[in-house]
């Protein structure tokens, strides 16, 4: 027989995922308003970013969320920051408690990582930081690149960072490492135990 969630638990799920329609809706927007900015067709931003144009509708309209990948090569095609592109902070201290900040995938896939984002969004901020949460159930990260830089801080547990061009680094909890976006990278456990990850970029376009 399966638990029946308390009310406590019932009011934070609803908060939790009228949050998240909030966040779809005001990153489509923001697409939306970009993509009219520069006059380029739905069908041709969709067919640079190699998705349906049905999907770029549904994103427009707040119906689909956007993987953190998708979310870089969209503002590259619109010539903005990721940042420009996420709801804009009201204002210009934002304080996150712990266990919030707005969830995103961290690849194209269902079952991929949901890292928390930390940081503020809106145009002319180019800081982003994720709180992530990586075990050993999780499927193996994509490759991943981007402008900026990375900065990476192993809160508990122990990370392998990979790089497609050099040798992996290993990280127990306490060690950072900083590195070129632009360097195709992944990283995955580096032991058996969990490991909880601050990752933050200066993406600038």
């Amino acid at each position: 027989m399966t638990e029946r969630k308390s009310i406590g638990e019932q009011v934070e799920a609803t908060a939790a995922a009228a949050e998240a329609d909030n966040f779809a809706r005001d990153v489509g927007a923001a697409v939306r308003h970009r993509r009219q900015e520069l006059g380029m067709a739905s069908k041709k931003l969709a067919a640079q970013l190699g998705v349906s144009a049905s999907f770029i509708t549904q994103l427009e309209q707040g119906q689909s969320s956007i993987s953190l990948p998708r979310l870089y090569r969209l503002a590259e095609l619109l010539g903005t920051t990721p940042n420009g592109l996420l709801p804009v902070s009201s204002t210009s201290i934002l304080i996150t408690r712990a266990g919030t900040g707005q969830e995103m995938q961290a690849a194209n896939r269902k079952d991929a990582q949901r890292p928390r984002l930390l940081t503020r969004g809106g145009s002319g901020l180019s800081l982003k930081a994720h709180r992530y949460l990586i075990e050993q159930a999780d499927p193996p990260q994509d490759w991943f690149e981007h402008e900026g830089e990375d900065f990476v801080y192993v809160i508990r547990g122990h990370l392998r960072v990979e790089f497609l061009r050099g040798r992996p680094v290993d990280l127990g909890p306490g060690d950072a490492l900083n590195h070129d976006g632009d360097v195709p990278h992944r990283w995955g456990l580096g032991s058996d135990e969990p490991a909880e990850v601050l990752i933050v970029n200066n993406f600038q376009h």
